[in-house]
């Protein structure tokens, strides 16, 4: 599930059945929002579809109230998170490591991801402490590098759900939302 917009206030939620890649339901929307993903699901269930996953962009709000539904956050939606925070050519040795190590995501592994994000996290971890020398107008002293920070709090959250596609083999989870964003491409 995903939504695209046209214009500013113009979008549309789109669902889709990845066994038949058929839209399956769409509604336009004004904004992208939690509650409208919640009824298109109801609206849905309501129809007699069984929801057997859902493979998403990483709606914080919405991936949590999913509870009996296994959720998988779009593998690439990740990296291009990683790579907003991390400028093109970052200069510290951290921000570059953790760009190779985002970049391997989605030919990665749980395993094999893990393995390489908690050594890099425990070799820079002062580097990540680090704060500013002048304090803001409130009397706090900022993380020097909040970007690379945020990339790296972004991936240790959303790990629980980078590789639910692994843990249920059984139901084809899809990675990531490429078919969905094919079909936006139209």
């Amino acid at each position: 599930m995903d939504t695209t917009f046209f214009h500013r206030y113009s979008g549309v939620l789109v669902m889709m059945d990845s066994k038949t890649d058929k839209v399956v339901s769409y509604h336009f929307v004004r904004t992208e929002k939690d509650i409208y993903y919640k009824l298109a699901l109801n609206r849905l269930r309501e129809k007699g579809y069984i929801i057997q996953s859902i493979t998403c962009d990483g709606r914080r709000g919405l991936m949590k109230e999913l509870f009996n539904t296994p959720v998988q956050m779009c593998q690439f939606h990740m990296v291009v998170i990683v790579m907003r925070k991390l400028r093109k050519k970052h200069q510290s040795q951290a921000g570059k490591e953790l760009k190779i190590i985002a970049k391997s995501l989605v030919k990665s592994s749980r395993n094999d991801f893990y393995r390489c994000l908690y050594p890099w996290f425990i070799k820079h971890e002062n580097f990540l402490k680090e704060r500013s020398d002048k304090e803001n107008e409130k009397g706090y002293f900022y993380y020097k590098y909040r970007n690379i920070r945020a990339a790296y709090v972004s991936l240790k959250y959303y790990i629980n759900y980078l590789f639910t596609f692994e843990k249920n083999t059984e139901i084809n989870i899809e990675n990531t939302t490429n078919s969905l964003e094919g079909l936006f491409n139209h």
